[in-house]
C-alpha cells in the first residue's frame, strides 16, 4: 500500500465520530500493522529479497543433496551384486521401500519431489527383477520378456497416478524437420553395439534357432522389451520428472549417470563410461525432438548387434 493512502485512511478513521471505539481501536491496529509491513518493504527491500534467494538456494541445494543421495544407494547395491548377488537383490528391495516412503511423506509438501521419487522405484525394480531371474531356468529371450511384463505395468502405474500423456513421457511422432536427427542416432547404433561387444563379449545366444523368422522374433523383443521400454523409463519418465525437479541440464546428467550406475554389474569399466555417454546423447535426443521412437530403436539395435549378430561374425 502507498504510505499516503495510509495517512488519508489513518486521519480518515480518527476523525470519524460515529465509529465506535472497539472498531475504530481494530482499524488502527490494522492500519499500523499494514504500516509497519510497508516500512518494512521500503526501507529494507534488499534484505528481504536476500533472504528470499537464500531459500531458494538452500531449497534447490536440498533437491541436489537427495538426487545424489539416492544416486550413491543404488550405486553401492550394485557393487555389492557383485560380491553378494542375494545382498545386492535385498539392498535394491531396502532402497524401493525407502523410496516409496520418502514419496509418500513429501506428497502434500512437493508433489514434484515426491513424484520423482515414486518414478526412481523404477530403478531398483528393474535390478531386483534382472538378478532374480537368473535364479530360475528361463531361455534368454524369455528372460527379457519375463522382465519387462511387470517393469511395464509399474511404468503405466505411475503414468496413471502422475496423471502423465503418452506425449509428456515421449511417445510422440517426431516433427518432419528432427528426421536427420532420428536417423542420426538410428546410424549411431551399429558402431556402439560393435564397440560394446568388443568391451562385453558376451556368449552366443544359446536356444535360438538359426532362421530368418525366429533372428526377426528375436529382434522385436530386443527393440521392445530393452529399447522402447528402457527409453520410456529413463529418458522418457524419469528424465520429465527430473527435469521438472531440479533444471534441464542437471537432470540429463543424473539420468545419465543412474542408467551408467546400472551397467556397473556388467564388471567393466569401460561399459559404464559407453553406457553414460550414450545415455547422455539418448537423453540430448529425447529434449531435442521431444520423441523417444529413434533412441528406442537405436537402443534396440545396440542390443540386437550385442547379443545377436556380433557374436557370430567377430
Amino acid at each position: 500500500m502507498d504510505g499516503r493512502i495510509f495517512f488519508a485512511r489513518f486521519y480518515y478513521y480518527l476523525h470519524t465520530e460515529n465509529t465506535p471505539h472497539e472498531l475504530k481501536k481494530r482499524q488502527v491496529k490494522g492500519l499500523k500493522m499494514v504500516l509497519s509491513d510497508y516500512l518494512i518493504r521500503s526501507i529494507f527491500p534488499s534484505a528481504l529479497l536476500q533472504a528470499s534467494a537464500r531459500k531458494r538456494v538452500e531449497q534447490r541445494r536440498n533437491l541436489y543433496i537427495i538426487c545424489v543421495a539416492y544416486l550413491l544407494f543404488v550405486a553401492c547395491a550394485e557393487l555389492l551384486t557383485i560380491y553378494n548377488p542375494k545382498a545386492g537383490i535385498a539392498s535394491h528391495t531396502v532402497i524401493l521401500f525407502i523410496l516409496l516412503f520418502h514419496s509418500a511423506l513429501v506428497s502434500e509438501k512437493d508433489k514434484n519431489l515426491s513424484r520423482f521419487l515414486m518414478t526412481l522405484v523404477l530403478a531398483p525394480l528393474i535390478r531386483i527383477l534382472s538378478l532374480s531371474m537368473p535364479l530360475v531356468h528361463f531361455s534368454r529371450i524369455s528372460w527379457f520378456i519375463l522382465i519387462s511384463i511387470p517393469v511395464f505395468i509399474a511404468l503405466l502405474t505411475c503414468m496413471w497416478v502422475q496423471g502423465l500423456r503418452a506425449k509428456d513421457v515421449g511417445v510422440y511422432s517426431p516433427k518432419l524437420k528432427h528426421t536427420p536427427v532420428e536417423a542420426g542416432v538410428i546410424l549411431l547404433a551399429t558402431p556402439v553395439g560393435i564397440v560394446e561387444y568388443q568391451i562385453l563379449k558376451p556368449a552366443p545366444f544359446l536356444g535360438l534357432e538359426v532362421g530368418a523368422a525366429n533372428f526377426i522374433v528375436a529382434s522385436l523383443i530386443f527393440i521392445i522389451c530393452t529399447g522402447f521400454l528402457e527409453e520410456l523409463v529413463f529418458r522418457g519418465l524419469l528424465q520429465y520428472n527430473t527435469i521438472k525437479l531440479i533444471d534441464r541440464w542437471w537432470g540429463i546428467v543424473f539420468v545419465s549417470m543412474l542408467f551408467c550406475v546400472l551397467h556397473v554389474g556388467n564388471l567393466a569399466l569401460l561399459d559404464c563410461v559407453l553406457a553414460f555417454l550414450i545415455g547422455f546423447i539418448f537423453s540430448i535426443v529425447r529434449e531435442k525432438t521431444g520423441s523417444i521412437y529413434g533412441i528406442s530403436v537405436s537402443h534396440g539395435i545396440i542390443n540386437i548387434i550385442l547379443f545377436l549378430v556380433a557374436p557370430l561374425y567377430f
